[in-house]
């Protein structure tokens, strides 16, 4: 397929009116391409605490490519799906997981999702991966530069109109709250740049083997100094 791209892009250069730049007109990936150079997409170093009570930092995974995606523990559909998704990702790459891919999961919940319990749900899961969690005036930055969608919901009747907006929480001094979480699954590469967003609804995992392929094969970029 890639092949095949290359190739009209080729053919396209030799035709009369192709001036528009090629990299705006093809994407690269199966998956949503992510622009290059975008401030919008710049990612900050974070630490978060893992679900053995240790700290993960986003500098861990310096020259790995990174699959991360945003879960909670009570989320009843979508999530499990996702993370059964990733398991099956990394059982077909072996040589590769760990060494030079890596995989994190960051809670969109903190109120609720403590390290024990999200050490609880990647044990549900059969997974092994760091499932992250922190304080929420933490997590904010980090959702917002992922742009991950946050709402929470009072479970209360249903003629009752939600008490928060998106990336808003106050949802959570209630006792019994619900979060609507609009989010995907990202894959960084080897220079920690967001390349290609998956939508949790899309996923077909063997095309996302072949984005997470392509951005391995790709080669790390030196560092330059500003």
């Amino acid at each position: 397929m890639r092949q095949i791209m290359a190739a009209v892009m080729i053919l396209c250069l030799m035709l009369p009116g192709c001036t528009a730049p090629i990299e705006d007109e093809i994407d690269i990936f199966y998956g949503q391409d992510l622009p290059l150079d975008d401030p919008e997409y710049d990612l900050d170093d974070f630490s978060l605490m893992n679900f053995d009570g240790n700290m993960t930092n986003l500098s861990d995974y310096e020259g790995q490519v990174l699959i991360v995606s945003f879960v909670y523990s009570r989320c009843p559909d979508v999530c499990p799906i996702v993370s059964a998704n990733l398991r099956w990702v990394a059982e077909q790459l072996p040589d590769d997981y760990g060494i030079n891919f890596s995989i994190i999961a960051i809670t969109v919940d903190p109120w609720w999702d403590t390290s024990s319990v999200l050490a609880d749900y990647a044990m549900r899961q059969a997974i092994d991966w760091p499932h992250l969690t922190g304080e929420v005036e933490t997590m904010q930055p980090i959702w917002e530069s992922f742009h991950v969608g946050l709402q929470t919901y009072l479970n209360t009747s249903a003629t009752e109109e939600n008490s928060t907006e998106e990336n808003q929480t106050s949802g959570r001094h209630h006792p019994d709250y619900l979060v609507d979480h609009s989010t995907a699954t990202i894959i960084i590469d080897k220079n920690h740049q967001q390349r290609v967003r998956w939508n949790d609804m899309d996923w077909e995992p063997t095309l996302f083997i072949e984005d997470l392929q392509f951005l391995m094969d790709e080669e790390l970029s030196p560092l330059t100094d500003s």
